[in-house]
C-alpha cells in the first residue's frame, strides 16, 4: 500500500478503505459500497448523512451544519458527511439512523476476522469395488482409504449414516465424499462434494431467533434470517415460560417443540433460497440465555425460577441434532456453548467472544440489551457479570403504541422545546403506525430535554405540551401535525392561564388544567405508564452497572470502553442513553455499538475449533454476581430509576 494512501475505518460496520486523494466524505463512503442516507443528494439540508469523527483533527462545523445539527451533536463531533472531506487517516462512526435498511442488517453483527478451522472436514475418496477376492466391509474400506489417501484416522461412524452408506456407495460407482467430525464419519455423499460444506449458527433470543447460513470452507455468511421466537405465546418474559414449562412434562415438550419446529422451518427456507438441501447442513451452533438453552434441549427449568437459580450444567454440550428433532445431516451435531449461571447464558459468553471483551486492557463494560440484559465488566484482568430483568419495554412491549422495528415504526424523535412540535423518522419513511424501542428511548430523552417531564418522569402540567385521552390519561402526542394544528388554532392544551405560574401547582390548578386539556385520543403517543416502563428498564440496567463498579472498587470515570451489543443496541442513540441516565455522563468516543454480537460469536464457534475453546475458557473465568445479595442493591435501584436533572442532560 502506497504511503500517500488515506486510510478510512468505518464503524460499527468494520469496513476499511483507502483513498488516493482527499475526497468528499459522503462520496467516499458511498463509493465504498456503504449505503448511507442522503435525501437531499449532498446539499446538507436533509441532515440524514450524520457521521461521528472518532479520532484525528476535529472538523469545524460549517454554516449549513449549524442550521441542521444541534449544539450537543456538534460538540460531540457529529458532522454531515456531505459537508466535509477525508484528507487524513481517520475513523468514523455511522449511526444506524444514517444507514439504509439493507445496510442496517449488516450492522446487526459486527464481524471479526477469524481463521477458519471448522470441526467438519470433507474428503473425497474413490473406493476399490468389493469382489469375491476382496470382501472387506464397507466401513473398513472407507477407513483404509481415508488413511492411505488423506492420512486421516476415523474410529467410528454414525449409526444412521452406516445404514444409509451402502446404497450411496453403489449408486455412485464407489465414488463418495465423507464428512468427518472428531474421527467420526457423520455423513456420506455421492461423488465429490468437498466444495460444499455448510453450517448453521443460531442466536436463540427470548424474543427473536437469528439464524445464519455459513460456508464452513470460507467462513462467509451465505444468508441469514430472523424470526420471532414462537415461545412468546407462552409468555413474553423468561419467568412466564419457566412457570409454564414447569407445570408438567407435556408443557415442557410443547414449548420445546414449537421452537424446534421454527428453527427447522427457517433452516429449510435458507437452504431452499440458496440451492441447498437440509442434509447438506453438517453442523449447528446455538447460543441463548440459560432458560432458552434448557428449553431448547427439553431440560427441566423449574430450578431456574427458584433461588439460587442454578443451571443444570455449565459445560459445553455436543449432541446429535436428530435427538431433539432438528433436521440437518443424518449424523450432524449441535454444539452449545457453556452457560455461566441461571440468568447468564451462552449468548452472553458469545457476546464476550465476538467483541474480544475477554482480552481487553483497562476497565471495559459489555452490555447486551434485550428482554434480559446481561452486563460484563473486565477490570484488572478479572471478569464479572450480572443479569438484569430489564423487561421487553425497549422492544416495544408493554408500551401502549409500542411495536417491533418494522416499516412505519417511529425510530427517531426530536422535540422543539419552544413549540413542543416533534420531528419524527419512521422505518422506511412510511406513515407512522407505532413506535419501536429506539424511538421510545429518543422520545423520553427529548421529553426530559424539553422539560415536558421532570426527573421523576412526571408530566409537567404547566408547560402546555401535553393532552389527555378519553379516560383522562395524560400523554404527549408524537404526530407533528397534531401539534401544528394545535398551534395554528392557538390552543395550548388549555394551559395559557398558568404558563407564568412558578413553583409547585396547587391541587386546584392541577384540576383546572386537567379538565381543560386538549383531547387527543387514538393518536400515537407516550403516556405516563410508558415512561414508568422505561424508568424501570433503564433503572435495572444502571443498577447492574453500579453493582459491578462497586464490586471492582472503581467508578464510572475509570471506564475506558463501553460496548453496546444486541440488535436493539445498533439503533439507539448513545447520547440519549446518557440523557435518560442509563449510563452516567461519559464521552461518546468511549461507546461502541456492535449489533447482535451473540449471533456472530455463535458463527465464530461454528467455523473455528480454537474459538470454541476460547468460549469455554470464558465460561470458566466469568464470575457471576447475584445483584440482590448486595446490601446496596435497593439504594442503587431507587436512585437509578430517576432521570437526570435538566442541567445534567447533554
Amino acid at each position: 500500500m502506497s504511503k500517500n494512501k488515506i486510510k478510512i475505518q468505518v464503524e460499527p460496520i468494520g469496513i476499511r478503505f483507502f483513498l488516493g486523494k482527499p475526497t468528499n466524505c459522503l462520496k467516499a463512503i458511498q463509493d465504498a459500497g456503504i449505503e448511507i442516507k442522503s435525501v437531499c443528494r449532498g446539499k446538507g439540508t436533509c441532515g440524514k448523512c450524520r457521521i461521528l469523527f472518532m479520532n484525528g483533527k476535529q472538523k469545524e462545523p460549517n454554516e449549513q451544519e449549524l442550521k441542521v445539527l444541534s449544539d450537543d451533536e456538534i460538540s460531540h463531533g457529529v458532522r454531515l458527511a456531505c459537508q466535509h472531506e477525508f484528507n487524513e487517516d481517520t475513523t468514523v462512526y455511522i449511526p444506524a439512523s444514517s444507514l439504509s435498511e439493507e445496510q442496517k442488517l449488516q450492522v446487526v453483527g459486527q464481524e471479526r476476522e477469524v481463521k477458519v478451522d471448522s470441526i467438519i472436514k470433507k474428503y473425497y475418496i474413490k473406493l476399490e469395488r468389493a469382489t469375491l477376492k476382496d470382501v472387506k466391509a464397507d466401513f473398513n474400506r472407507i477407513k483404509d482409504s481415508l488413511k492411505s489417501l488423506h492420512n486421516i484416522t476415523v474410529n467410528k461412524i454414525d449409526f444412521k449414516v452406516l445404514g444409509e452408506m451402502p446404497q450411496i456407495i453403489r449408486d455412485n460407482s464407489w465414488e463418495i465424499t465423507v464428512s468427518v467430525r472428531n474421527e467420526e464419519i457423520i455423513s456420506v455423499e455421492g461423488k465429490d462434494t468437498t466444495t460444499r460444506n455448510f453450517g448453521i449458527a443460531i442466536d436463540l433470543g427470548t424474543t427473536k431467533i437469528a439464524v445464519l447460513l455459513v460456508d464452513l470452507l470460507t467462513g462467509k455468511t451465505v444468508d441469514k434470517k430472523g424470526v420471532m421466537n414462537p415461545q412468546i405465546s407462552f409468555g413474553e418474559d423468561v419467568m412466564s415460560r419457566i412457570d409454564f414449562a414447569s407445570e408438567n412434562k407435556a408443557n415442557l415438550n410443547w414449548i420445546q417443540k414449537v421452537v424446534v419446529d421454527s428453527i427447522n422451518s427457517v433452516v429449510e427456507d435458507l437452504c431452499s433460497a440458496n440451492g441447498l438441501k437440509t442434509d447438506e447442513i453438517l453442523e449447528m451452533t446455538l447460543v441463548g440465555n440459560t432458560a432458552m438453552h434448557h428449553l431448547f434441549l427439553g431440560f427441566p427449568v423449574k430450578q431456574l425460577g427458584l433461588s439460587p437459580f442454578p443451571a443444570l450444567t455449565s459445560e459445553s454440550i455436543n449432541l446429535k441434532a436428530r435427538e431433539i428433532g432438528i433436521n440437518i445431516a443424518s449424523g450432524g451435531y449441535i454444539y452449545l456453548m457453556p452457560v455461566v449461571a441461571g440468568f447468564i447464558g451462552s449468548d452472553h459468553i458469545s457476546m464476550i467472544l465476538a467483541t474480544s471483551l475477554y482480552n481487553m486492557e483497562g476497565n471495559c463494560i459489555g452490555i447486551d440489551i434485550g428482554t434480559n440484559t446481561e452486563i460484563a465488566l473486565i477490570s484488572n484482568g478479572k471478569m464479572f457479570s450480572v443479569s438484569t430483568a430489564s423487561g421487553p419495554a425497549f422492544e416495544g412491549a408493554h408500551i401502549r403504541y409500542g411495536m417491533r422495528a418494522a416499516p412505519g415504526a417511529i425510530e427517531r424523535v426530536v422535540i422543539d422545546p419552544k413549540t413542543c412540535v416533534p420531528s419524527i423518522q419512521t422505518i422506511d419513511d412510511k406513515e407512522p403506525v407505532g413506535i419501536c424501542g429506539s424511538g421510545i428511548l429518543d422520545a423520553v430523552a427529548e421529553l426530559l430535554k424539553a422539560e415536558i417531564i421532570d426527573k421523576r418522569g412526571k408530566f409537567i402540567l404547566k408547560n402546555g405540551c401535553i393532552c389527555k385521552d378519553k379516560l383522562g390519561n395524560l400523554q404527549y402526542v408524537l404526530i407533528p401535525d397534531f401539534h401544528k394544528k394545535r398551534l395554528a388554532e392557538k390552543q395550548d392544551c388549555g394551559a395559557n392561564s398558568i404558563k407564568n405560574s412558578s413553583g409547585e401547582l396547587s391541587e386546584a390548578e392541577i384540576k383546572d388544567i386537567k379538565e381543560a386539556l386538549y383531547l387527543c385520543d387514538e393518536l400515537i403517543s407516550i403516556n405516563q405508564k410508558d415512561i414508568v416502563e422505561i424508568q424501570l428498564a433503564k433503572g435495572a440496567m444502571r443498577t447492574g452497572i453500579e453493582i459491578l463498579l462497586e464490586n471492582a472498587n472503581i467508578s464510572f470515570a475509570d471506564i475506558d470502553k463501553i460496548i453496546i451489543a444486541g440488535a436493539f443496541g445498533s439503533y439507539i442513540d448513545p447520547k440519549n442513553v446518557i440523557n435518560i441516565g442509563m449510563f452516567p455522563n461519559v464521552s461518546l468516543n468511549k461507546i461502541s455499538q456492535v449489533g447482535n454480537a451473540a449471533s456472530i460469536g455463535a458463527k465464530m464457534a461454528l467455523i473455528s475449533k480454537s474459538q470454541r475453546k476460547i468460549s469455554e475458557d470464558i465460561g470458566k473465568s466469568d464470575n457471576y454476581l447475584e445483584l440482590t445479595i448486595f446490601p446496596s442493591f435497593s439504594d442503587h435501584f431507587a436512585s437509578s430509576v430517576s432521570f437526570p436533572s435538566p442541567e445534567e442532560i447533554i
